[in-house]
């Protein structure tokens, strides 16, 4: 089932029938929001207790010896996990409501604490306290992998929802927090709301050459043996949104202008290689990418942004060079600062004519570009206002700042 206003209703209903829902599904896939969002709809809250960061049953119930210094007896006393006496509180004081105990990951953890958390459902008795009769409990797990198996009699205590995420649902819960970008491939792109495939080829304008049938478990990449390969659920999308959302449009258009290579030989850009870390080398990743390209492209309104490009000063000076050989070209770049070679070497690119040994003397003059020359020059190749014949000069140097330049030319894709 997906994560929707109809699971809602669902899961409303079967609490009201005294029923103890259990979401089971993979990691990441929105289950603790899900639920959180079933609290809100009845005007209640909802309290969390991720049991896979239970040690033992004890961390669950409290159960301690503790010694009567007086009588010198020690007795078994119950100091329930701080989450669950906060929900029998909260119940207690709140008679009209019916608060959620939201138990999270009940079979990814110990046996001995799955025990703890089927009783507690069972019986409603943690310890020697009854729980609420207007404390309501529901469940959530996993399906497949590497969990403590529930057997027949646990399993019928349980209204069992096999759950899966949901594109609109996502971007209904994150609302205006959504970055814009994030919201746009999960709009044309709904099935990569959550992805584990991993691509060999990455083409940042989103398209993939080649149907990918590299298909992973999401437990086999927590796998000792196993790298560790991040991939695309509603947490992780929510992450690359909060991300981006810290972002300035400037600090974006550098990322992507800085090359990065992965561990496994793969030429992409820095912001890239960051938002893999997230969602992984998924389609998602790829999508987004290219949109990422796209808006680049249009500048921070969001328009196709016709760029003016500034000559430098000494441009025509060295364009009067070019005419003559390339020793006059080499006389003036001795007489450039570094900025002006920088900004020099971007407007030769942009510029309608033919500047091949422009390019090419002071690709030997320049090993980077100032970084403001760096933005403009990733911004005119993304809409596509450099010229063609300077871009193959580029392309055709294989060493000093145009060897670096292809590299993050090849990693955007953006040919």
């Amino acid at each position: 089932m997906l994560f929707n206003e109809m699971l809602v209703d669902t899961t409303i209903d079967l609490l009201e029938a005294g029923r103890v829902p259990a979401l089971m599904g993979e990691p990441g896939i929105g289950k603790s929001s899900f639920v959180e969002d079933v609290a809100r709809r009845t005007n209640t809250r909802c309290f969390t207790l991720p049991c896979n960061l239970l040690a033992d049953k004890a961390d669950l119930t409290g159960a301690r010896l503790v010694l009567d210094e007086k009588t010198g007896i020690w007795s078994q006393k119950f100091f329930p996990h701080d989450t669950i006496s906060q929900a029998i509180s909260y119940a207690k004081n709140n008679p009209n409501e019916q608060p959620v105990l939201f138990l999270d990951e009940i079979n990814r953890t110990t046996s001995d604490v799955t025990s703890g958390t089927l009783t507690l459902v069972t019986l409603r008795r943690i310890g020697n306290e009854d729980l609420p009769k207007n404390l309501r409990i529901i469940v959530a797990g996993n399906d497949k992998g590497n969990v403590t198996a529930l057997d027949d009699a646990s399993i019928s205590r349980f209204a069992i929802i096999n759950v899966a995420p949901d594109a609109s649902t996502l971007i209904e819960i994150l609302g205006d927090n959504l970055h814009p970008w994030v919201k746009k491939v999960l709009e044309k792109h709904p099935e990569t709301v959550f992805v584990k495939n991993t691509n060999e080829q990455i083409a940042v304008d989103g398209q993939d050459d080649e149907d990918d049938d590299a298909t992973v478990s999401v437990f086999d990449l927590f796998d000792g043996t196993e790298e560790i390969r991040p991939f695309a659920t509603p947490r992780t999308i929510d992450g690359v949104s909060r991300y981006l959302n810290v972002l300035s449009f400037d600090k974006i258009v550098s990322l992507m202008a800085t090359p990065s290579v992965t561990r496994d030989g793969r030429n992409i850009s820095y912001l890239q290689e960051v938002i893999e870390g997230l969602t992984g080398n998924t389609s998602f990743t790829t999508l987004l990418m290219g949109i990422i390209s796209d808006e680049l492209s249009k500048g921070s309104t969001g328009t196709q942004n016709a760029q003016r490009v500034v000559k430098p000063r000494i441009y025509d000076k060295l364009k009067e060079a070019s005419k003559t050989s390339i020793d006059a070209i080499n006389q003036v770049i001795a007489t450039m600062t570094d900025n002006d070679a920088s900004g020099c070497f971007v407007f030769a690119m942009y510029e309608r004519e033919d500047n091949t040994t422009i390019i090419q003397a002071l690709n030997e003059r320049l090993d980077k570009l100032a970084q403001n020359h760096i933005n403009e020059l990733i911004v005119l190749w993304s809409s596509g206002a450099l010229y063609s014949k300077n871009c193959e000069t580029v392309n055709c140097l294989d060493h000093g700042l145009a060897l670096k330049i292809n590299t993050v030319i090849a990693a955007m894709d953006l040919d």
